[in-house]
């Protein structure tokens, strides 16, 4: 009995290393996918699609996880339908840009308005390698040390920016104040704002946690964005808004791991790194009960991890959350109590399903 079991697990092991290599490449298409709101609103949404089904699946599985907590549909034909109108209530704003499709990268860009106790603005990167459509991370693509370096330049950037804007308020406040203008007690707001983001963004643990922000990789450059200084409250009387900084991919040269150099810039053949985290996973429970798994990087010092699974046959999302430690993965269903307990090997996971007093074999990979 264990030989179909080991079969389907040399198989996902195969296909991994596929994978990383790169190879089945095919060219991608992005097609929107519609929900009107109303007469004038319209929301819009990126499906990947390639003669390659399973590469466009393991993309569109990532941002319909991701963004609406759902699985992606099999087919375009099968549009949003699937997306519940909670979430269109609480999401009345949609669209996407697609900044980069070649060989090599696939790279979006989704903003809208989320809404809950009130409405903001959101903006969100994803970019895959678009011969396996492994999702890319920063840490993926550079090196730690060009990691760091790449956040010293943003933090300069951003400081000398709020530093530029606080001498001109200053510069404003001494002047005659126009009728229709800020007061000073206004300006004295902003002023006071963008010196207590200044304080805060120089903290040592602020650079920790923020790092490099968002990433928008382009045609030839990299965007690296962060978010504004004001919280809701204040957002009418920042100026600034967002801090950007657009780096030239033939800068980023040393800063580059030799993975971000095939990618960005079409160097060597490097492989991809050997981590399942960050990624769309694919496997069974007991051998014959496909499902598929979207599992985020490890958040902060704790190990902790929120995921989400399904099986493919019912397509319902099981939330899973656990912590990650000493090379162990444990996840834990929040109604059922169902337990997963996975041991990272290369690319793939490996160990159980357990519920009560039945454990199964389980195995993903992408």
């Amino acid at each position: 009995m264990r030989l179909p079991r080991l079969r389907l697990w040399h198989g996902l092991i195969a296909a991994s290393l596929a994978w990383g290599l790169g190879v089945h490449a095919a060219a991608l298409s992005v097609q929107p996918l519609s929900h009107r709101m109303d007469v004038s609103t319209v929301q819009k949404f990126p499906f990947v699609q390639s003669e390659n089904t399973r590469l466009a699946a393991r993309i569109n599985q990532w941002l319909f996880l991701k963004t609406f907590e759902i699985p992606a549909p099999a087919r375009m034909a099968d549009g949003l339908r699937g997306v519940d109108a909670q979430t269109w209530q609480n999401m009345p704003e949609l669209g996407y840009t697609v900044l980069r499709n070649d060989a090599r990268v696939l790279s979006l860009r989704i903003e809208g308005e989320g809404c809950g106790a009130y409405c903001e603005n959101f903006t969100y990167a994803h970019a895959f390698d678009a011969a396996t459509g492994r999702h890319l991370e920063a840490a993926d693509l550079f090196t730690s040390q060009g990691l760091q370096a790449i956040a010293r330049k943003i933090g300069a950037n951003n400081a000398a920016t709020l530093r530029k804007e606080i001498a001109s308020l200053q510069k404003a406040k001494k002047a005659p104040q126009p009728k229709d203008g800020p007061s000073a007690d206004g300006l004295d707001a902003v002023i006071g704002l963008y010196e207590d983001c200044l304080s805060s963004r120089g903290d040592i643990e602020y650079r920790r946690i923020a790092g490099v922000g968002r990433m928008e990789i382009e045609a030839g450059s990299v965007l690296f964005a962060q978010d504004r200084c004001s919280n809701h409250a204040m957002r009418a009387l920042d100026d600034i808004g967002d801090f950007s900084t657009r780096i030239p991919a033939s800068q980023l040269g040393p800063w580059l791991t030799g993975y971000g150099r095939r990618l960005l810039l079409g160097e060597g053949s490097a492989l991809a790194p050997t981590s399942p985290f960050g990624q769309v996973l694919h496997g069974t429970i007991d051998g014959k009960l496909p499902i598929t798994l979207r599992l985020p990087l490890i958040g902060g010092g704790d190990g902790q991890v929120n995921a989400v699974y399904f099986y493919d046959r019912y397509r319902t999302p099981i939330p899973v959350s656990g912590q990650y430690k000493d090379g162990v993965l444990t996840l834990e269903e929040g109604e059922s109590k169902a337990r997963l307990r996975l041991k990272s090997e290369g690319l793939a996971l490996r160990g159980e399903w357990t519920s009560g007093q039945k454990t199964l074999p389980m195995v993903l990979a992408p």
